[in-house]
């Protein structure tokens, strides 16, 4: 079940759309912008559609303790989801690029500009060893984490 206005990222294994968040789930594609119910029994992966946005900002909710954004946060900051409608600004418990801190609403829900390409970039980058033994090591584990 996906709610209008959440993340939404992709199941590794099949390819379905999914609440971001959800286990064994790729980085965030981008934003519902409809609500997509497909949980009533026996529905099929593909049984419900969902138009997905992205490359624009959305507001989230924000964080909380560390985790939380602030008006000192430097705009172009990663954000990271915590579940479909919160962001975090620490990577901590497997979070994964959403996209990129554009400010905060007067209400205190944090602007993200939703890049998939670019959170998949940070999200690549960040598995990468600190010290390849050599640069050649280096490229190849870049080409390998990008499939």
């Amino acid at each position: 079940h996906i709610y209008k206005a959440t993340l939404v990222s992709q199941l590794t294994a099949t390819g379905a759309l999914v609440p971001y968040s959800t286990a064994s789930s790729g980085v965030c594609v981008g934003v519902a912008q409809h609500e997509a119910d497909n949980s009533a029994g026996g529905a099929s992966d593909g049984d419900v559609r969902c138009w997905v946005e992205t490359k624009r900002a959305y507001a989230f909710a924000n964080g909380t303790a560390g985790d939380a954004f602030s008006e000192a946060t430097l705009i172009g900051s990663v954000v990271y989801g915590d579940d479909d409608h919160t962001v975090a600004k620490v990577s901590t418990g497997g979070r994964k690029a959403v996209g990129f801190y554009m400010g905060l609403e007067e209400d205190g829900r944090v602007r993200v500009f939703v890049d998939p390409g670019m959170a998949k970039i940070v999200d690549v980058l960040q598995t990468l060893a600190d010290s390849p033994a050599t640069a050649d090591a280096l490229r190849d584990a870049i080409v390998a984490a990008f499939g």
